[in-house]
């Protein structure tokens, strides 16, 4: 299958392909140096013979251990260079080898430690085995401080090449059969390479020189001379060392946390579109990776509120998130309005679907806009008919007042809407409100796995009965008694008859809303 080159020249290709057999083989060349160094420094009083041995044993040895990384590693690597490859050609690598190829590259760097303290070990008890016991603790000690060095190195071009070809969503801490080593374990390698092994050799260095005194080998003179010359070139060596694995350290450690800093600074501008990076399987790894998680749930609890409110009232959704809403009702002081249109029923009849549900939308959207302008709240469209509260879920001063001004602005929308629909060769429509105000039951109702917020009370019931009075009437604004002792400082009102309604044993009245006073 054809995919997008994610090697994009053969260079890059070679380059990535061999990064960490050539590190390796040059950190195992440093440490050959380091070893001919230090070791022709203690062998002031060694025959020609004994050199002689030494010289061949290290070509010699120094050829099979080229020969043999060589063939390990690119046995070890060979599911990764047939990604490698189908990267490079644009290829999708098949599945199982593509896991496989994975699990190699985290588990890499522990081959590669393995790999080398053999060849340090080996060399080591070689020196040994030709007559050189102060040779073999040169070579453990060479051995251990480019181990480490390969260790890191190899890390280094992983994370800078493998890891994101391989891993470019982060999921490192998913694949089975990966040793992890923590940073802890990390810091103390360093330490143990930049600190304990030179101070170490060091004396060691100094109790060698002082056993050759002993043996009146060279002059006093010479001999101090001497052990500052060689004290001198190891603390050189070493110092050497110890900046380039403080270096590949302090670049392991810093890109990831780097890149989380990044990403958390997305997150606090409320941006939870961004991923970070993740280039180990460490503790840093995994706060990456964690960090994804985050964003990735924050970016679907987002998604989730979106949608949400597009069949909850924002408002209501944002208080049902915040846990304002209590589950066992709370009693508010509210004012209700419901609107419904006139005649639906029969226009179902003769009316195309198509046509009679754009009608019923553009009235919706119309009513919706009007009551969103005046801080109310849509609880719900039942058929054709609108009820919207004032006051509540959130606290409204002058929630009675609103609602009269919800009223009114509705009446101009659905002249305009008018308007609009006669121009389209559309019959006119008309609605009636009723509005009441009172204390009310807020609540979630409904059941184990489904809830709404509702609000239930005889000043809902009130509200509901007061606008079906409007047909009645034939008005289409009516308010209670309550509202209109509330406003009538502020508003025209005509009195309607006194009328019984279903769930009251007295008669009402109910209040036409003509204009501002």
């Amino acid at each position: 299958m054809e995919t997008d080159k994610l090697i994009k020249s053969r260079f890059q290709y070679f380059h990535i392909s061999n990064a960490v057999l050539i590190g390796n083989m040059i950190a195992i060349f440093i440490g050959d140096r380091l070893t001919r160094i230090l070791f022709q420094h203690r062998a002031v009083d060694a025959s020609e013979t004994f050199l002689n041995r030494v010289y061949y044993l290290d070509i010699f040895y120094g050829a099979f251990c080229v020969v043999t990384i060589f063939i390990i590693t690119v046995w070890y690597e060979k599911p990764i260079r047939h990604c490698l490859k189908s990267f490079y050609k644009g290829q999708t690598p098949d599945p199982v080898l593509l896991e496989n190829a994975r699990r190699r590259v985290l588990n890499e760097p522990h081959m590669i430690v393995i790999l080398d303290m053999f060849i340090w070990g080996l060399g080591a008890l070689l020196l040994r085995a030709v007559g050189s016991p102060a040779g073999g603790g040169v070579g453990i000690a060479s051995g251990l401080i480019t181990t480490t060095l390969a260790f890191f190195w190899v890390e280094y071009r992983s994370q800078y090449n493998l890891v994101p070809l391989f891993f470019p969503e982060g999921d490192l801490s998913t694949v089975k059969g990966v040793r992890n080593i923590s940073l802890k374990l990390r810091f103390a390698a360093l330490i143990l390479a930049v600190s304990v092994v030179p101070l170490t050799f060091i004396h060691l260095t100094m109790y060698r020189f002082k056993q050759i005194q002993m043996t009146d080998a060279i002059t006093p003179l010479m001999l101090v001379n001497r052990m500052e010359e060689t004290i001198a070139k190891e603390s050189i060596l070493f110092i050497i060392i110890a900046i380039a694995l403080s270096w590949l350290v302090a670049h392991h450690t810093r890109r990831p946390i780097v890149e989380i800093i990044r990403v958390m600074g997305y997150v606090k501008r409320g941006d939870f579109s961004k991923k970070a990076k993740v280039f180990s399987n460490d503790e840093i790894g995994f706060a990456g990776e964690t960090l994804n998680a985050m964003t990735q749930g924050l970016r679907e609890r987002e998604l989730i509120k979106d949608i949400f409110g597009k069949y909850v009232d924002e408002k209501i959704r944002d208080e049902i998130l915040r846990g304002r809403v209590p589950m066992n009702g709370e009693l508010k002081e509210a004012t209700i309005l419901f609107a419904d249109l006139r005649n639906f029923t029969p226009l179902v009849a003769v009316t195309p679907p198509k046509e009679l549900i754009y009608v019923l939308n553009a009235y919706f959207h119309e009513m919706a806009q009007a009551i969103k302008e005046n801080n109310g709240l849509i609880l719900q469209f039942i058929g054709d008919e609108v009820e919207a509260v004032f006051g509540a879920p959130i606290h409204q001063p002058g929630h009675e007042l609103a609602a009269i001004k919800t009223a009114l602005a509705m009446r101009l929308r659905l002249e305009q809407l008018n308007k609009r629909l006669k121009n389209e060769g559309i019959d006119p429509i008309a609605h009636g409100v009723g509005i009441h105000t009172g204390s009310v039951l807020a609540a979630n109702i409904g059941s184990t796995d489904r809830y709404a917020y509702s609000l239930i009370g005889d000043t809902v019931n009130l509200a509901s009965r007061i606008q079906g009075l409007t047909k009645e009437f034939q008005t289409d604004i009516l308010v209670s008694e309550t509202i209109q002792s509330l406003l009538k400082d502020h508003y025209n009102f005509q009195a309607m008859p006194e009328i019984k309604v279903k769930g009251k044993s007295n008669p009402i009245r109910v209040f036409s809303l003509n204009h501002e006073a």
